[in-house]
């Protein structure tokens, strides 16, 4: 082999390297606030001993998810004294500093008799805009049943 065809040799492979797209990057980060609930009952149903009671509801959050949920909830309190909830609204504001709109989904238990709750909540696919276009992630809530508490929520941010 030639000295320039040696070089060439190895030179290439980095060259076809230039050509391959960059993989998405994407940046995680933990994001841990409070929130207030402000809801309106909008309907009160017994099924075979089960309470079935439907909300709207405002969340305003505060710390690195800070804004408002608009959206709506359906609360159960079975016939046994067990609570589960069940929701999802839109979100508008910012989380970790980018701005937007993005759908978020929750789900889980309360205590009828202290309103303690404890739920998973989740940014809903393909619902963003703006910054939070591409936003995924899943987080706890955690506090009094519509009164407020605590979140912690894993966010990542895809390019």
């Amino acid at each position: 082999m030639t000295r320039i065809t040696r070089r060439l040799f190895y030179l290439l492979p980095a060259f076809f390297l230039l050509l391959v797209p960059a993989a998405n990057a994407a940046t995680t980060q933990t994001a841990n606030g409070n929130f207030t609930t402000s809801a309106t009952t909008i309907s009160v149903h017994v099924l075979n001993g089960n309470t079935v009671i439907d909300q709207s509801l405002t969340i305003f959050t505060t710390g690195d998810i800070s804004g408002s949920l608009v959206g709506s909830d359906i609360a159960v309190i079975t016939s046994t004294g067990s609570g589960f909830l069940a929701g999802s609204g839109t979100f508008t504001g910012t989380i970790l500093g980018r701005s937007g709109t993005v759908g978020i989904g929750f789900a889980g238990t309360f205590s009828p008799v202290t309103g303690q709750l404890n739920l998973q909540g989740a940014f809903l696919q393909g619902t963003g805009t703006g910054q939070l276009a591409r936003i995924s992630g899943t987080g706890t809530i955690q506090g009094i049943f519509n009164v407020g508490g605590t979140y912690t929520f894993t966010v990542t941010f895809h390019s």
